[in-house]
């Protein structure tokens, strides 16, 4: 698209005006983008082309629509994080990565939906709805940026930007045949996300990304958004694990794991079977320091007011009333996650990549508030997502990629976790991934 408005093959006002169709169709189903400005972006996309016109210097991206996730502060625009809490909020400017993106030219459509407060993975809440799996509209789109993921699946939208505290990007997009890159620790300003404080672990934990339907336009939006110049991609060994033992994985996701890793060996990759160690140690680092970190961020701001939040959010405060705090316990477990680095580092020195499933299995029904039994086994306590864990809580990038359909008809995709400042890494992998498997899973395509 880019390319198109540079040499004036497509104007940035018919590639909104197309957008915008796309939108009137779908979105009232879908309910991916929930606060839209079309108007606004159509005068942008005005600009743009005068801009072409007088063959004035562009930016990469110059007229090329975008959206982000609700809770990314944009000047003017609401920014509830979902709940009814925040209805008032309205964020008086711009995050860094909205900056960014407008500064290389991109126009910003709207923006997606998302859990409450960014805590669950469906993206069902009080004040906007719940967003339909555009795959099939009685499954979750996932959470929490399942909005972006289900926008950019329908292509109501070409790029977006999502964030991921303990999977909020990749389990969308593995959800909805989607790319999304969770970058890795200060590659990409992340801004707060309220109430959540902004403690060491969610500084530490939570980053934003790219999301898109194309492996190459997460490198794109990567030279615009990433704080330093990242260096080139290096595929040295990739290492394969199906499940880490901590929840059961259905034969979908594994399936997908083997396709995928079959399509690297085809490619010439030398590939491996292996997992970084000691992932069950590391979740329980995990939630303890996030257990502290959040049992006190609530305060009083329910008080009076407990039906105004989803259940999945009564239910962490009514944990968090309950939870007793002790300051060693909580050093203890950045004690043995600094342990479990060291051990990390010295196992990604021998393995550049790491393949695994993204999450337990495909897409659940939508509201179900209880992850479902995988091919007849129940989930375990702890957390459903774990998959996605070993990423956050070492500050690692991680992409999902979408490999096929499940014999249902749902997408179902495969994680890349890598070294800390190697996404270009990642999304090298990603795009021999998508010339060898397909690549997007379209909707329409599936349907026809």
């Amino acid at each position: 698209m880019a390319q198109a408005i540079r040499s004036r093959e497509v104007s940035a006002v018919e590639l909104i005006d197309a957008h915008a169709a796309r939108v009137d169709a779908l979105n009232p189903e879908v309910n991916a983008i929930v606060v839209l400005r079309l108007e606004e972006a159509r005068e942008e996309a005005l600009h743009a082309d005068a801009l072409v016109a007088r063959r004035e210097l562009v930016g990469p991206l110059h007229g090329v629509p975008f959206t982000a996730k609700e809770v990314i502060p944009v000047a003017g625009l609401p920014a509830t994080n979902g709940s009814r809490l925040f209805a008032d909020r309205v964020s008086s400017e711009d995050a860094v990565v909205i900056r960014r993106m407008r500064g290389a030219g991109a126009i910003l459509l709207g923006k997606t939906n998302l859990s409450e407060f960014s805590a669950f993975w469906d993206s069902v809440n009080l004040v906007y709805g719940a967003t339909r799996n555009p795959h099939d509209g009685s499954r979750t789109a996932g959470g929490s940026s399942g909005g972006e993921a289900a926008a950019l699946a329908a292509a109501m939208t070409p790029l977006g930007i999502g964030s991921d505290l303990a999977g909020s990007i990749r389990v969308p997009a593995h959800w909805n045949g989607v790319f999304g890159l969770r970058a890795g620790r200060d590659a990409i300003p992340c801004p707060p996300h309220p109430p959540w404080p902004s403690a060491a672990g969610m500084q530490m934990f939570g980053t934003v990304g790219p999301m898109a339907r194309h492996a190459e336009d997460l490198d794109l939006a990567l030279a615009v958004l990433a704080e330093r110049r990242l260096p080139p991609a290096a595929v040295e060994r990739v290492a394969v694990f199906e499940d880490n033992g901590l929840q059961p994985v259905s034969r979908a996701c594994r399936q997908a794991v083997k396709l995928a890793a079959a399509a690297l060996v085809h490619a010439g990759t030398d590939v491996v079977e292996g997992q970084p160690p000691h992932a069950g140690d590391l979740r329980v680092a995990f939630d303890t320091i996030l257990g502290h970190e959040m049992s006190g961020a609530f305060g009083t701001l329910l008080e009076g007011r407990e039906t105004d939040v989803m259940p999945y959010i009564a239910e962490i405060v009514e944990a968090g009333r309950s939870f007793q705090p002790s300051f060693g316990a909580y050093l203890a477990a950045w004690q043995r996650l600094a342990e479990i680095e060291a051990a990390a580092c010295d196992w990604f020195a021998l393995n550049s990549v790491a393949l695994c499933p993204v999450a337990p299995d495909v897409a659940p029904r939508l509201a179900s508030f209880s992850f479902p039994p995988v091919d007849s086994e129940p989930t375990r306590p702890g957390g459903k997502l774990s998959l996605c864990t070993y990423a956050n809580a070492l500050g690692l990038p991680a992409l999902a990629v979408p490999v096929n359909l499940s014999d249902a008809g749902l997408p179902v995709g495969v994680q890349l976790i890598g070294r800390r400042g190697e996404e270009r890494t990642l999304v090298a992998l990603a795009r021999l991934l998508e010339d060898a498997l397909g690549g997007w899973l379209d909707p329409d395509a599936a349907a026809a």
